[in-house]
């Protein structure tokens, strides 16, 4: 493979690294309206049952490519850092 060719290839990854990225964010912001309205409905925000659902939803759609591990090692960060903009935008200013 050429320089050209592996110079093109890593200006695709970068550029869906940023769209991964953005996606991450607008889930987050869909993460705060869902504590709103969970907040209302005087529910909890964390729902373990529910994220062991997703991650074993993902696996199923997403293997061999990946192993649970693996997902988990994505997933489970997002999900800690989404419950810990919950609670610091719960906080007063």
């Amino acid at each position: 493979m050429n320089s050209e060719v592996i110079q093109s290839i890593r200006s695709e990854i970068d550029k869906l690294d940023s769209e991964l990225l953005q996606l991450v964010e607008k889930r987050t912001q869909l993460v705060l309206r869902l504590s709103e309205a969970k907040k209302e409905q005087g529910m909890q925000d964390y729902d373990p049952a529910r994220e062991q659902r997703i991650l074993e939803s993902l696996y199923q759609e997403f293997q061999p490519t990946f192993s649970q591990p693996e997902i988990e090692a994505i997933f489970k960060p997002i999900f800690r850092a989404s419950l810990r903009i919950q609670q610091d935008k719960k906080k007063p200013a």
